[in-house]
């Protein structure tokens, strides 16, 4: 029987940014979610764990309100993967689709305790993509555009604002990790607590899904940064 649309309150969230992927499913209240170590099998993983957060909840794939995904910046293929199997998801049952900046979703689990946040993710080949927020109340807002360089790069970045105080969230290669680490006005949660969130990409898509900020599925496209 098909599901009406005011019956539709749940949103699958995914993300296919780098080896670590995760799914999750949100409603405004109540989160599921699953992460696994991907590395570049997306391909074969990614719909196997959405059936296992969807099957989990009782949720059918015609059912959901809306389905986001990462929009990068990441691994230019990954991020295809992931935009893949969200638009086939809009192709299927016209279910709107959302886009969620992989950085901004790094950046949120700080923004109470933070006045300026770095995410980080890993771009390859010893490079590192990163981008500068404020904290905005419980939201962020960007203070520079995204970068690709190298960890000397985002030192420079870094010091250049020496009298801020900043919190450093994301992937880091360890030698970048220790390179930040010796930044006196820095500080580097634990790996667990500064790896990318999937309930703060959940936020995020509910923020958006709530001001109907929906995403063009003919123009969706991954943001890559190149060198």
């Amino acid at each position: 029987m098909p599901t009406n649309e005011a019956d539709k309150t749940h949103i699958l969230v995914i993300d296919t940014s780098t080896a670590q992927g995760s799914v999750a499913l949100y409603d405004g209240g109540r989160l599921s979610a699953r992460t696994w170590p991907a590395d570049r099998n997306h391909t074969t993983t990614l719909l196997g764990e959405i059936h296992h957060v969807l099957a989990g909840a009782g949720i059918a794939s015609d059912a959901l309100a809306a389905v986001a995904v990462t929009s990068g910046p990441g691994s230019f293929t990954a991020l295809r993967v992931g935009m893949g199997v969200a638009k086939g998801f809009h192709l299927a049952a016209d279910t709107p689709l959302i886009a969620v900046s992989t950085l901004e979703a790094t950046a949120l689990p700080f923004a109470a305790a933070w006045k300026r946040i770095v995410a980080t993710l890993p771009a390859g080949r010893g490079r590192l993509v990163w981008q500068q927020f404020g904290s905005a109340g419980d939201a962020v807002q960007p203070l520079s555009e995204p970068r690709n360089g190298t960890g000397e790069d985002l030192v420079a970045d870094l010091e250049a604002v020496r009298d801020a105080s900043i919190v450093v969230a994301g992937e880091l290669a360890p030698a970048h990790a220790d390179m930040l680490a010796a930044l006196p006005n820095v500080t580097l949660p634990p790996v667990a607590l500064r790896f990318r969130q999937p309930g703060a990409l959940a936020e995020l898509a509910w923020r958006k899904w709530q001001a109907r900020e929906l995403a063009d599925p003919m123009l969706l496209e991954p943001v890559y940064l190149s060198r």
